[in-house]
């Protein structure tokens, strides 16, 4: 049971983390798409998911064991929570999407597009600075029982999870073309970064009850 509220997590983590089309991959997979070239779009993605699947359990993996065996990591880790939620929700709470056009990506057909996305992904060192953030304040809340074991399942739901929405992502833009509601998807995103302030007070409010006890 422990090793599926694993994967829900960050199945959900993924899907959720994914949305805001701020990255260089959803840059990418939206100018495919905006392009008609909808199955080298969903190839970047997949790719990108794949790498950021080994991101994740990377993540999870030295968690459980360099930090979780430490006494100081909880209320470090709810700290650290509060700030990096706090960063994150004001800078998407504020989130407009770039008013200039999106070039093309130029890639061809075949395994390139897939090839493209994962090797952006792989040189990217951030996704390791974020998915550790997701880690900690997943170790904070106590949701999960941290277990060498978990990393895998971790990491392989938490790729599914970017795959899901990029693949969610291309469909409805095929789906709605040039009818997609910007507008909407700007008030998304805007709404989840509120609720990346709510979790930052939450862990705020843990980490001063912490020192308290």
């Amino acid at each position: 049971m422990n090793l599926l509220l694993t994967a829900l997590i960050a199945f959900a983590f993924g899907f959720i983390g994914s949305m805001p089309l701020t990255g260089p991959v959803a840059v990418m997979v939206f100018s495919e798409s905006l392009l008609k070239r909808y199955d080298v779009a969903l190839r970047v993605g997949l790719g990108a998911a794949l790498a950021e699947s080994f991101y994740a359990a990377m993540a999870f993996w030295g968690f459980t064991h360099f930090f979780a065996e430490h006494p100081l990591v909880l209320p470090v880790s709810k700290a650290l929570s509060a700030i990096l939620l706090m960063v994150l929700g004001v800078y998407f709470a504020r989130w407009s999407p770039e008013v200039e056009d999106v070039k093309p990506s130029g890639d061809g057909e075949g395994m390139k597009g897939f090839l493209v996305g994962f090797s952006v992904s792989a040189f990217n060192p951030t996704l390791l600075a974020t998915w550790s953030a997701a880690v900690a304040f997943l170790y904070a809340r106590q949701f999960v029982t941290f277990t060498p074991l978990g990393a895998l399942p971790f990491g392989a739901a938490a790729g599914l999870g970017v795959g899901c929405w990029e693949a969610s992502m291309v469909g409805l833009l095929r789906r709605f073309e040039h009818r997609f509601p910007r507008r909407a998807m700007t008030w998304v995103v805007r709404g989840m970064g509120v609720l990346l302030l709510a979790g930052a007070v939450l862990s705020g409010m843990d980490f001063v009850q912490t020192f308290r006890r």
